[in-house]
């Protein structure tokens, strides 16, 4: 994951196994919500509302202009949040024991409205008609990538 992003943004934060950690801890795909964080992100090299130093890699808040969305004081803080945002629209169970909310909006989703990818439309991205299209498309890509590494790896072993 994380080479995949860095093969397109060399400066892109290294933050794949907060993902991945923490979207085991929720029972998020952790590997898709870095996906969507991507898209969000453009690649992390926020090029819409949310700037780099706010670690707000799902554009939590960020209305327009005159509102850039929520900051985070730490990469990781940032991931939770947004894994915790995943997490409110795909369950109605309360956070998994010892975590902290850090998600400012979390009371702000209909809880359990959102429980797949395809869900998230209309409800994170409005109008968003194929946002959740959009995070699986990018997702595949980088599954792609993953593939065509490893047979370029596999390719220079001896046997």
């Amino acid at each position: 994951m994380q080479r995949f992003v860095k093969n397109v943004n060399p400066d892109a934060p290294d933050i794949a196994n907060y993902y991945l950690e923490l979207g085991k801890k929720y029972s998020v795909r952790g590997d898709v919500a870095f996906a969507q964080a991507i898209l969000e992100t453009d690649y992390f090299r926020f090029t819409g509302l949310v700037q780099p130093d706010q670690n707000n890699y799902a554009g939590i808040g960020a209305t327009g202009p005159e509102n850039s969305g929520a900051s985070f004081e730490t990469p990781e803080e940032g991931v939770r949040a947004h894994i915790q945002h995943l997490y409110a629209y795909a369950s109605n169970r309360s956070l998994p024991e010892g975590e902290e909310l850090v998600d400012p909006r979390f009371d702000l989703v209909t809880r359990a409205s959102a429980p797949t990818w395809f869900g998230l439309n209309g409800k994170w991205a409005v109008p968003g008609d194929s946002y959740g299209q959009s995070i699986i498309r990018l997702y595949k890509t980088m599954i792609v990538y993953a593939v065509k590494e490893l047979n370029r790896v596999n390719q220079n072993i001896d046997l």
